[in-house]
């Protein structure tokens, strides 16, 4: 069973024993209640935030939909992602390199999502500046929401019903 907490509060009983208390949902207290005397063991970890992988999926899968209507296959999803990114205003960085060095350089940096802003020429090299953007794996609660509320503008604008997908991808329990 997996609980989301928080007001932790700990204290120390007379005979050396720890003990914490915390808020909970009532879904949580509910299941809290169910369990019986014994050993549990106890994994508490902060929480980044509330997103799940499951959401993330959704994401991609309606960023596939949308790949799908807009070009006849999911094979653009990635660059629907990154122009997602970029009208999100996610976190990025620009970097300038020789052009033949971008494959490279994505590999060593282990970057997915790369868009080449400008071509130019430095003393008789060509080299590009490249916009590197960071996924929605680095981003916190406020800047995945954002990046969901483009997405599903985008669908919209294709004609997708977004009812359920609303529900899915805004879902963080």
């Amino acid at each position: 069973m997996k609980i989301y907490a928080s007001d932790l509060k700990t204290g120390f009983k007379e005979d050396g024993r720890a003990s914490i208390s915390f808020k909970c949902s009532w879904r949580a207290k509910e299941s809290i209640e169910r369990l019986k005397s014994g050993e549990y063991e106890v994994d508490i970890k902060k929480v980044r935030d509330h997103r799940t992988k499951a959401q993330n999926a959704y994401l991609w899968e309606l960023i596939g939909q949308i790949s799908m209507k807009e070009n006849g296959s999911k094979a653009d999803a990635e660059s629907i992602y990154m122009q997602l990114l970029e009208s999100a205003g996610a976190k990025c960085e620009y970097f300038e390199m020789l052009e033949d060095a971008v494959d490279r350089f994505c590999s060593l940096a282990d970057i997915k999502f790369l868009k080449i802003v400008e071509r130019r020429i430095r003393n008789g090299m060509n080299t590009v500046m490249c916009k590197c953007f960071y996924g929605s794996s680095k981003m916190d609660t406020k800047e995945m929401s954002i990046l969901i509320d483009k997405t599903i503008e985008r669908a919209e604008a294709d004609g997708i019903d977004t009812d359920a997908w609303r529900m899915l991808l805004y879902d963080t329990e």
